[in-house]
C-alpha cells in the first residue's frame, strides 16, 4: 500500500494526427528517461499496466478535476489511460494526441509505480471515427474499461464502436437530464442480446448502503413473518434540479431493486399527482402500493433519497431507513405495534467519484442484480408515463 502519493505528469508531447508508432516511441522514450536515475543508476520507477481505461469526455468537462480524479484512480489501478476529448459541436476537423506518465510513491521517495496516459483531442466529423484511433493504442492481454462521461445514446455509433472494445462500460445515471427516457434507453441497450454490454453505474454503487440496511431487516428472524405481509412502500427523494418533474434515477433504481428482489410484478394501476406517484405492484394474490414521493424542500436537489419505508398495515408494523443528522448518517427503525426500536445507525458519507470508479474497475462480469433492478425500474417508468 502506498504511504504517500505523488502525481508526476511529464509535459505533454504533441503528435499531429494519430501516428501509433510515433506515440509508442514517445512513451518508450519517456519511460527510459523516467527510469534512469543519476549517474546511470535505476530511479526506482516501475512501469505498471493492470488495465486499459478509456475515458470519453467533452470540452465542457473540467479537465483539471478529471486529471485529479484519474490520479486517485491510478493509485489503485495503474495502467494505460486513454482520454478521448470529443468536440462534436465544432465543425473544424482536428485529431491530435498527447502522452504523459502518472506516478505514485511506494513506501518512500525511492520507489515509484507509474502508469501512462494518452490524450486524444478530436473535433468535427473526425469524432465519429475516433474509435479507430483508440483501438490500436490499447495494451493487449489486459482488461479494457470504457468510462463514458456522457449520456449513452442508443443511436450513437461512436458509443457502439467504443463499447465493442470494452470488457466493461462505466456510466453514471445520476447525470441523466431526462431520467425516464435515458433509463429506458439504457435498459433497452443492456437487454439487447446483440450488444452484450456489461455495465457499471456509479449511481448504483452509491446505493450500496441503502440496499445493505434494507436487506438487514430480513436478518432478524422475528421480522420475517411481518415483512412477508408488506402492503405499502414509500420512498421519499429529492428531485434533480434539471428534471424536477421526474422521479430521480436513484429512487427509481432503489425501487426497481427492492421490488425485483421480492419478485413483485408491476401492474397497470398507477396514480400520478403533483409530487406523488403511486404504483400498485402484485405478489401472488397480494397487492402492494408503492409510493414515490418528491420532497418539497429546496436544500437538496441532486436526486438523493431521504427515506425508504415499508409497512404491513394488517400487523401495524413499519420498517424504515432514513437519512439523518444533516445527511451524514443512515438510521434503521422498526415499529411493531406500540414497540419502537432503533436498529443500526451508520455513518453515511458520499464516496467520491474517484472511489466509486476505482471500485467498478475491479469487476468484469455482468451485474445481474443491477440489470434486473434497471429492468424493473424501466417497467415502473413505462407504467408511469402511460398515465401522464
Amino acid at each position: 500500500m502506498p504511504i504517500e502519493t505523488q502525481v508526476n505528469l511529464v509535459p505533454g508531447l504533441p503528435s499531429k494526427g494519430i501516428d501509433v508508432d510515433q506515440i509508442e516511441k514517445e512513451l518508450a522514450s519517456m519511460w527510459a528517461n523516467t527510469s534512469e536515475g543519476e549517474n546511470g543508476t535505476s530511479s526506482g520507477v516501475t512501469r505498471a499496466c493492470a488495465l486499459n481505461l478509456i475515458v470519453y469526455t467533452t470540452p465542457r468537462d473540467n479537465r483539471e478535476s478529471l486529471e485529479e480524479l484519474l490520479s486517485q484512480v491510478n493509485e489503485q489501478h495503474p495502467g494505460r489511460t486513454l482520454i478521448l476529448v470529443a468536440d462534436r459541436e465544432t465543425r473544424e476537423p482536428k485529431l491530435e494526441a498527447y502522452v504523459s506518465t502518472r506516478c505514485r510513491l511506494l513506501g518512500g521517495a525511492a520507489k515509484q509505480i507509474c502508469g501512462e496516459q494518452i490524450t486524444i483531442e478530436a473535433s468535427g466529423p473526425i469524432v465519429e471515427t475516433a474509435a479507430t484511433a483508440v483501438a490500436p493504442l490499447l495494451v493487449p492481454d489486459v482488461p479494457v474499461y470504457l468510462w463514458w462521461k456522457d449520456i449513452p445514446h442508443y443511436e450513437d455509433k461512436l458509443f457502439d464502436r467504443m463499447a465493442e472494445m470494452a470488457d466493461r462500460i462505466v456510466i453514471n445515471s445520476a447525470a441523466f437530464d431526462r431520467p425516464y427516457d435515458d433509463l429506458l434507453r439504457l435498459a433497452k441497450m443492456i437487454s439487447d442480446p446483440s450488444r452484450q454490454l456489461r455495465v457499471s453505474d456509479l449511481n448504483w454503487g452509491a446505493l450500496t448502503s441503502w440496499r445493505t440496511l434494507l436487506a438487514s431487516f430480513w436478518d432478524v428472524h422475528e421480522y420475517r413473518p411481518l415483512l412477508d405481509k408488506i402492503d405499502r412502500v414509500a420512498a421519499h427523494y429529492h428531485p434533480r434540479s434539471d428534471a424536477p418533474e421526474q422521479i430521480a434515477p436513484k429512487a427509481l433504481l432503489l425501487a426497481g431493486w427492492f421490488s425485483s428482489r421480492l419478485g413483485w410484478k408491476v401492474g397497470d394501476a398507477v396514480q400520478v399527482n403533483e409530487g406523488l406517484v403511486e404504483c400498485v405492484l402484485t405478489s401472488d394474490d397480494r397487492e402492494i402500493v408503492f409510493s414515490l414521493i418528491r420532497e418539497q424542500t429546496l436544500e437538496l436537489d441532486h436526486g438523493m433519497i431521504s427515506s425508504f419505508a415499508l409497512s404491513a398495515t394488517s400487523e401495524t408494523a413499519d420498517f424504515s431507513v432514513s437519512l439523518r443528522a444533516g445527511a451524514t448518517k443512515l438510521e434503521t427503525v422498526a415499529r411493531i405495534g406500540a414497540a419502537h426500536s432503533v436498529g443500526r445507525v451508520l455513518g453515511y458519507e458520499m464516496r467520491s467519484e474517484a472511489t466509486r470508479l476505482s471500485r467498478e474497475l475491479a469487476f468484469l462480469s455482468h451485474d445481474a442484480i443491477y440489470e434486473e433492478a434497471l429492468a424493473q425500474a424501466a417497467q415502473l417508468i413505462e407504467a408511469i408515463t402511460t398515465r401522464t
